[in-house]
């Protein structure tokens, strides 16, 4: 009866966790799939920007100028266009390792999945930036130097607002490491945890069931077959559980003895009579 409620208890811990991982794998894919909606969006405008560069031909006073915004613009397209396939990348496979792999494929899906997620971040911003930089060199190339001082600032400007609400965000919601759900150390530690009860349990000399962790029903029994010891027991255990192995291994010598030696058996029964 136990072991049936020990599994059912084990089921219904794994179907929860499983619910857990799969919210989580959603809310991955949904943010993957923003980003690379934005980086699309950015990768556009930042290939207009280039395209319009390329049309007409310049005096060589604004030829540094040109070059500088059609690197920078030809960088922001190349970064966004990476954002956009490493985010399609994770979310498709992502969604097709929890769907067809083994039973731990859905941890294993979230556990890359938050990896490549902090990677598609820090694209992103790469190409928020350099969108921003081609902002501050289009107003060399393309206007006066009032306009052109007034663009730059707008794109320094900008940059720097990006950083501090990413700053701000992480800040606001930070969470620690220690209290993550599945992160590297609360496994870890549970792992060391599991470890620990184990070897108590060999120390108690509590029988294990098969497929059944160490758990507090266990525990009890073991507390309830140590509360019927005496404290010079619990001191010393060593030499009690000597005794009694001593005991049983003599006593079922002398049994063994009596049952192989029959004449033995006869030469007592006749010497009694």
């Amino acid at each position: 009866m136990l072991t049936l409620q020990n599994l059912d208890l084990d089921t219904h811990v794994r179907l929860k966790k499983n619910e857990i991982l799969e919210k989580e794998l959603q809310f991955y894919n949904a943010a993957l799939n923003t980003i690379s909606t934005s980086s699309a969006v950015l990768a556009g405008f930042a290939f207009s920007g280039l395209a319009m560069s390329l049309e007409n031909e310049e005096s060589d006073e604004r030829l540094l100028f040109r070059t500088f915004f059609t690197i920078s613009s030809t960088l922001c397209v190349a970064l966004n266009l990476i954002t956009l396939c490493a985010a399609t990348f994770a979310s498709l496979y992502s969604v097709r390792l929890a769907l067809r792999g083994a039973d731990d494929s859905v941890e294993k899906s979230v556990k890359a999945v938050r990896g490549e997620y902090k990677f598609v971040l820090f694209l992103f911003c790469c190409g928020i930036f350099a969108f921003f930089m081609s902002i501050s060199l289009m107003g060399f190339y393309k206007f006066h130097s009032t306009e052109a001082i007034f663009m730059l600032v707008c794109g320094i400007g900008g940059i720097c607002v990006v950083g501090f609400l990413m700053k701000r965000a992480a800040n606001k919601f930070y969470l620690s490491k220690s209290q993550r759900y599945l992160s590297n150390k609360e496994m870890k530690k549970s792992l060391g945890n599991r470890q620990t009860l184990n070897d108590h349990q060999h120390s108690l000399n509590v029988p294990p069931e098969e497929g059944i962790p160490y758990t507090r029903m266990a525990a009890s029994k073991s507390a309830a077959n140590n509360s019927n010891l005496t404290d010079s027991d619990r001191s010393n255990p060593g030499p009690r559980k000597s005794s009694l192995l001593g005991t049983l291994t003599s006593s079922f010598r002398s049994n063994k003895n009596a049952t192989d030696s029959p004449s033995a058996n006869k030469d007592n029964v006749a010497s009694n009579v």
